[in-house]
């Protein structure tokens, strides 16, 4: 099959993970041409390699361009994949449009592109996965996204009552249930909005949950206290002096 020629060349190096689904024993043409155009394309050759990009990309869900056009049942193989990523399907005059309409949600088809005109289509599917990006980017931060049991689980930032570390390790206090996680309380907030006052190195609660300071305590709406260090009790000052 031809290659595909495009009008310009497109540098996106906000995203580190684009990849094309690849055959090892067959050097594909398109990937070529889109590498050419998409400086950051990688080859990916198998399921259990997608699964651990996705697992290891913190903030950049992949995105995965598959050609479905000889090989459609490299599509019912992405069935496999247990984390999201942003799938692009490429296909010929439409030739499997009705397999990947019943497959859109199983494996995350977020577009369709007809191999024959990606000249005209590339541009707008990239500006589409940019625009996702940054929707989920902002979601994220009402949301934080946590692992339990292999699922994911997204915890609303308000339902946070309380962080409290220990070691590598974060307990997270919500309204109805304590979750324990794998990451620093360094980490979790990393991942959160700017509402948060560390109190102690090993606590820190939502501004709304804050009531007032007792000596080296701060006491929650709910009665609770926690831990207030030395340098986190100007931390606690400052915020109610700015509520005030």
């Amino acid at each position: 099959m031809a290659s595909v020629d495009f009008p310009c060349s497109f540098d996106l190096p906000i995203f580190n993970a684009m990849y094309f689904l690849a055959n090892k024993n067959n050097a594909n043409v398109l990937f070529h041409t889109l590498r050419e155009r998409i400086t950051q394309l990688q080859p990916v050759f198998d399921i259990p390699s997608l699964e651990l990009i996705c697992s290891e990309s913190k903030e950049n869900t992949p995105m995965l361009f598959i050609d479905v056009t000889e090989n459609p049942a490299q599509l019912t193989s992405l069935i496999e994949l247990q984390s999201n990523s942003y799938i692009v399907v490429i296909d010929s005059h439409h030739k499997h449009a009705q397999l990947c309409i019943q497959m859109a949600s199983d494996v995350h088809i977020k577009d369709y592109l007809d191999r024959d005109c990606l000249q005209d289509q590339l541009a707008l599917c990239l500006n589409k996965y940019a625009e996702w990006q940054e929707q989920r980017r902002i979601s994220n931060k009402n949301n934080l996204i946590i692992k339990e049991k292999g699922a994911h689980i997204y915890i609303e930032t308000n339902a946070i009552k309380m962080l409290e570390g220990f070691g590598s390790y974060t307990r997270i206090h919500t309204t109805d249930k304590v979750y324990i996680v794998s990451k620093t309380i360094k980490k979790i907030l990393e991942l959160l909005p700017n509402q948060f006052i560390r109190t102690h190195r090993s606590f820190a609660v939502h501004q709304k949950q804050a009531r007032s300071l007792m000596g080296n305590l701060l006491l929650l709406q709910n009665g609770e206290f926690v831990k207030v260090s030395k340098s986190g009790r100007q931390v606690v000052l400052n915020h109610f002096n700015k509520a005030s």
